[in-house]
């Protein structure tokens, strides 16, 4: 009895050996056919969804070629398996466990189960609270600046407290991106969380201003990977048909929190403290924590090193161009040894870095992204926008004070036009977009629009009315908004899934870089050419103190305050002139996009993965 259960039991095992490798023989032909139909032309390959456009779940959802080659692989020691292809003289071939994971882990990037409408909401919600939080904080913070300075003291730090975290934030945008590519952007995405939430608790408990400027620091740090990293997850999220719209969605949150946020730092300097200009930022972030957890997990694209050296050299030459800068904007003279020494260092190491990033095995900023027309347009394009964006936002409102005499409060109040029409052409761009594929006409209509708007007020003046400046800075406005986000649309369209999240750190890495030249070198412009504008109207009479200061303006006399408040507008209309031809070149780079529709495109980019090429690629 006990030989024939013996025999029973070998013969199931036989019959379970010959009914896997029947399944593996017919998997293998199924996509062999797969194969030999895509080069004839027959069904085009047969191509999967685009993961980018779906959610990939956390657990694994294999394919029935990874199921199949599991089973195949399930029971069998791999020793005994090549003592038998040995005796049997079969060509050597990956064992079977290690094939099925490989298969497995190929047809995992590139199937997809679609999201529920809801659970891309809740996701979506998440992911731009979090992106918010870095813009929100630093107009909530610059409005409760004075107040800081005068419990905790140090006012010659008073610069690093934004220097600082722009500094960390634009150091460590690409170095986050390559990691939300390596380790998968989610995980990375809510490190990246975490680390500015722990910055803004420590910011909130600071006994210092030393200790303050160090904790803005790390705050930097997370908003680093927030920014580059929030874009490059909607675009994993959301279908590529409705992108666009998303990203428009994305703009108006954005409007809407730069006009919130200093009457937010306001609200917390009069009522409660400053430090809940960083407190707030918890709860958001928690919430913002908890959604993530809807989001799918998305596998590893790749798996290699990080590329130190590159970040390094990307970080010493980013942070010495902003601390150039910034110097010759404030204390120290474009032609001062500390201003020329970080302009050389930051051209020295970012020669090295591009050097280096040719030849580097694994690079923090593969050159094939910039070497792309299309990507190198895009981030030339955005550094413009970020330029524009911050003459809107920062030159109008010296114009409504130092010559309108008008208050700071009802200043801020006439921004929020040109903060709205940003916000709402970001969601009309991205209803465009969405509509006619993301044809280049809607980028070239914002630069053209930034250019007129800026060239208009290129001729404002001392007796301009103020609904002028505010109607021309909102065609300005219009202008940014067709091109931050629809360029960065674009980008994320034509580029790989395992570049994706890189891709868009460079742009938003350009787009940080524009709003500090925009603050250093026009405001280098407009300070030096006002004070050139003072000595002559007013020769041998010091009045640099009051360049800032609308107060002292208004108690001067009323023939010196005449002179000073036309010197201002001058000045003013000179620094909007000296932008425009930026603008003209953003505009001539755009119109160099491909007249294709990105979504002709997008059938190619990234490329589709079949059944057969995934089975192809590890057999």
């Amino acid at each position: 009895m006990g030989e024939q259960d013996l025999s029973r039991r070998g013969t199931r095992r036989q019959r379970a050996r010959d009914r896997r490798a029947h399944r593996r023989s017919r998997i293998r032909s199924r996509a062999n056919q797969q194969a030999s139909r895509a080069s004839s032309g027959g069904d085009h390959g047969c191509p999967l969804r685009d993961p980018r456009r779906f959610g990939v779940p956390g657990t694994r959802r294999s394919s029935e070629v990874g199921r199949g080659i599991q089973e195949g692989s399930a029971g069998h020691d791999e020793a005994s398996q090549r003592r038998r292809r040995r005796a049997s003289g079969e060509a050597h071939s990956p064992p079977a466990g290690r094939l099925a994971d490989r298969v497995s882990d190929a047809v995992e990037t590139a199937t997809a189960v679609p999201l529920s409408s809801r659970r891309i909401k809740v996701v979506f919600f998440g992911i731009l609270l979090g992106a918010t939080l870095s813009g929100l904080d630093a107009s909530i913070v610059a409005t409760a600046a004075p107040t800081i300075i005068g419990e905790l003291g140090t006012v010659s730090l008073l610069p690093w407290l934004t220097s600082s975290y722009l500094l960390a934030q634009v150091a460590t945008m690409a170095v986050f991106g390559k990691l939300g590519d390596i380790y998968g952007r989610k995980k990375i995405f809510a490190i990246a969380i975490g680390i500015f939430l722990a910055g803004s608790v420590l910011c909130g408990f600071s006994t210092s201003m030393f200790m303050l400027v160090l904790c803005r620091g790390l705050q930097g740090i997370g908003a680093g990977g927030i920014t580059g990293l929030a874009m490059a997850l909607v675009a994993d999220l959301i279908p590529g048909d409705r992108l666009g719209r998303y990203l428009g969605y994305t703009g108006l949150v954005f409007g809407i929190t730069s006009v919130i946020g200093p009457f937010a730092g306001g609200f917390f300097v009069d009522h409660l403290s400053w430090r809940w200009a960083f407190f707030v930022n918890v709860p958001s972030g928690l919430i913002c924590l908890v959604a993530l957890i809807y989001q799918p997990a998305q596998a590893a694209l790749v798996r290699h090193r990080i590329d130190v050296l590159g970040a390094s050299l990307l970080a010493i030459s980013a942070s010495s161009l902003l601390l150039a800068l910034s110097g010759a904007g404030g204390e120290s003279s474009w032609g001062s040894p500390r201003t020329i020494g970080l302009l050389v260092l930051a051209v020295v190491t970012g020669i090295v870095f591009v050097l280096w990033e040719l030849r580097a095995p694994e690079p923090i900023l593969p050159m094939r992204i910039l070497a792309n027309r299309v990507s190198a347009i895009a981030t030339l394009a955005n550094l413009i926008a970020g330029i524009g964006f911050t003459c809107g936002v920062v030159y109008p409102p010296i114009f409504f004070q130092a010559v309108a005499g008008i208050r700071a409060q009802s200043s801020g109040l006439l921004l929020a036009p040109f903060a709205l029409a940003t916000a709402l052409s970001t969601l009309v761009a991205g209803q465009l977009t969405d509509r006619f594929g993301g044809h280049k006409i809607v980028p070239l209509i914002g630069m053209g629009a930034l250019t007129i708007g800026y060239t208009l007020l290129g001729f404002i003046g001392y007796s301009t009315p103020v609904w002028q400046v505010v109607v021309f800075g909102m065609i300005g406005g219009v202008g940014v908004g067709f091109v931050m986000q629809t360029l960065l649309f674009v980008v994320q369209r034509f580029s790989k899934v395992s570049d994706m999240g890189v891709a868009t750190s460079t742009v938003m890495l350009a787009r940080v870089l524009g709003s500090s030249l925009g603050v250093a070198i026009i405001g280098s412009v407009f300070t030096s050419t006002w004070l050139d504008e003072v000595a002559k109207r007013l020769p041998g009479m010091p009045l640099s103190e009051l360049k800032g200061d609308p107060e002292k303006v208004a108690a001067l006399a009323e023939d010196v305050r005449v002179q000073v408040q036309e010197a201002f507008a001058y000045s003013l209309s000179f620094a909007f002139r000296f932008a425009v031809p930026f603008m003209v070149i953003g505009f001539v780079a755009v119109a160099f996009l491909p007249a294709r529709k990105i979504r002709e495109r997008m059938q190619h980019v990234p490329e589709p993965v079949s059944l057969a090429e995934a089975t192809a690629h590890v057999m």
